[in-house]
């Protein structure tokens, strides 16, 4: 009976503590969802629907200003469609904004942010 207790138990702290990895889609001017609620411990993929973009955690494209996240985060531009653009893993609680520094997509509209 013991073991039985036992196996439930570490069942039950894997399932609890399990992590989950979200999706935002990136296109003609847009992160969909634009807005992201996760836990601390998930991870997020931007895939590309078309286009040539990237995921700028780090200086408003707009502004000129610095985001100010709890970390910073960027990556290369792609344009292969369906590709990953960028993967992240949140270790650390806080809101994050970021933006596509290509061209004018920030401008029109291609920002998101994740808390």
């Amino acid at each position: 009976m013991k073991k039985i207790y036992l196996i439930v138990a570490l069942f039950y702290s894997f399932t609890t503590g399990a992590q989950t990895t979200h999706t935002i889609n990136a296109g003609s001017y847009y992160y969909n969802p634009a807005m992201l609620t996760i836990d601390v411990g998930d991870s997020v993929i931007w895939i590309n629907d078309g286009g040539f973009h990237d995921v700028n955690g780090n200086i408003n494209t707009v502004t000129g200003q610095p985001f100010n996240n709890p970390e910073t985060f960027d990556s290369p531009p792609t344009n292969v469609v369906g590709a990953v653009i960028f993967s992240y893993h949140f270790t650390i609680p806080g809101t994050y904004n970021y933006d596509c520094s290509v061209g004018s997509h920030a401008a029109n509209g291609m920002v998101g942010s994740i808390v």
